[in-house]
């Protein structure tokens, strides 16, 4: 009796194991945003393990701390990333719930063949004509260390110098995204340039340390500082001519630092935002929306309530007068408990707080460091029409003559050469950033006055 019964339930745990190894993915939508995740389960003895892959932020093989399933329910566990996934399988598909920081998603995943990771034209390839080395510094501010790489050209030195710094989120010292490597290649072309640089892996990434959940941008600017006080130190490079590069956040950072700091020789903002971070979402909600087909009705409508969770931040005196605020909002419109904190999770956490709030005016008006500031036309996360005027304004009402204004016809947000502008593009597009970028920032920097 007991072989007869045995025989069925193996093959039915056998099928079951069957029916969910492989590779599943699937997408969030993160406010118009699809996001990408995928899933490679792999039946072990005893159990299961599996990796998580994000193509979208470069991330592959992120190994999953808990891999349960039992009786068709999915439960994956992701300690680092503070993150879980619950799904049911249903036939080819498993529809479930993604979390992460508290917030919840629906993410129903299919069966799929994984893909390789695609390569892109713009990538360096060896052998480099120019120096590498790995480098490790200090924040003695914060305290902790950040760990990048120095690209210094052949020949005789010392040589200009920048630094780095690197948008919203925490991102290596390549800012990896979509397998894109940007400041890889712009680190590559300066190098051949006569041009040193010093990229690093943020906070929290890689082989660097720091507290990352409670941190701002101005948190953030001590790295930047202590990445641009070790390349001064360094033999190779002229003290009196280091400068930083700041991409989208990084454009707001850089000049958090020259306006600490007038020994900082030059700065370059890709898409750095010139009005209050409240402002800059305001539009880029809006211009992202429109992107994705959404008629004006549906549009004017979304804008028209994040406006008003997003003036309840900015009237409010610290995080906690706003979380009240909000929270009473939100139920007022009948929001549920779940999707409440949420919003409140996203919306009042420290560095969203600080970047809403946060004037970058202040800090431009400070700096008298020669500055190349530029967007692209298809920008829709840090848009143009709305930041280049802004710094026109600054210009004008404090005759600040070291700004140069230059507006990129057909670029998006990561200066490719682009259709819509729409983050979803991002990945599609095998141009990692446009050639007549990279050339207008070397000529900059190259022909500056000394």
């Amino acid at each position: 009796m007991k072989t007869k019964i045995l025989i069925p339930l193996l093959f039915i745990v056998l099928q079951s194991q069957a029916q969910i190894e492989g590779y599943w993915k699937g997408q969030i939508d993160l406010e118009g945003l699809n996001l990408e995740m995928g899933f490679f389960i792999k039946v072990v003895e005893g159990g299961y393990v599996s990796t998580l892959d994000v193509p979208a932020q470069s991330a592959f093989d992120v190994p999953v701390d808990k891999t349960d399933f039992y009786k068709g329910q999915l439960d994956l566990r992701m300690d680092a990333l503070n993150a879980t996934y619950s799904g049911q399988l249903k036939d080819r598909t498993i529809e479930g719930t993604f979390t992460q920081h508290g917030m919840s998603f629906p993410l129903n995943l299919e069966w799929a063949v994984k893909e390789a990771k695609r390569a892109r034209p713009q990538d360096p390839q060896p052998p480099y004509d120019y120096h590498i080395e790995e480098v490790r510094f200090a924040n003695p501010k914060e305290g902790n260390t950040l760990v990048g790489t120095l690209t210094i050209p052949k020949g005789e030195g010392p040589f200009p110098a920048m630094v780095l710094v690197s948008g919203s989120g925490q991102q290596n010292r390549d800012e990896e995204l979509m397998n894109h490597r940007p400041f890889w290649v712009i680190a590559d072309y300066c190098a051949l340039h006569g041009i040193a640089v010093l990229r690093y892996d943020d906070r929290g990434i890689g082989g660097s340390t720091g507290e990352v959940m409670n941190a701002t941008s101005l948190d953030f600017s001590y790295d930047a500082e202590a990445a641009f006080d070790y390349l001064r130190s360094r033999k190779e490079t002229d003290a009196s001519q280091v400068g930083i590069l700041g991409h989208s956040e990084g454009g707001i950072i850089n000049f958090m630092v020259a306006a600490r700091r007038s020994e900082v020789a030059f700065l370059i903002s890709l898409a750095g935002p010139a009005v209050k971070g409240v402002e800059v979402l305001k539009e880029q909600q809006k211009a992202i929306l429109r992107t994705q087909g959404m008629t004006e009705e549906m549009i004017q409508f979304s804008a028209n309530a994040n406006a008003q969770m997003f003036d309840i931040i900015e009237a409010s005196n610290d995080r906690a007068e706003a979380d009240t605020l909000l929270r009473q909002t939100l139920q007022g419109w009948g929001y549920d408990e779940n999707l409440t904190e949420q919003t409140l999770n996203q919306l009042t956490s420290p560095w969203m707080y600080y970047f809403l709030k946060y004037d970058p005016a202040e800090a431009i008006v400070k700096t008298d460091s020669p500055a190349l500031l530029l967007n692209g036309s298809k920008d829709v996360q840090v848009i143009a029409s709305q930041n280049l005027p802004a710094y026109e304004k600054i210009i004008a009402e404090h005759g600040k003559t070291n700004l140069t204004l230059r507006e990129m016809p057909g670029l998006n947000h990561l200066f490719q050469h682009c259709e819509t502008g729409s983050p979803n593009e991002y990945i599609t597009i095998d141009e990692t950033i446009s050639p007549e970028l990279l050339e207008m920032m070397v000529e900059f920097v190259i022909n500056m006055e000394r």
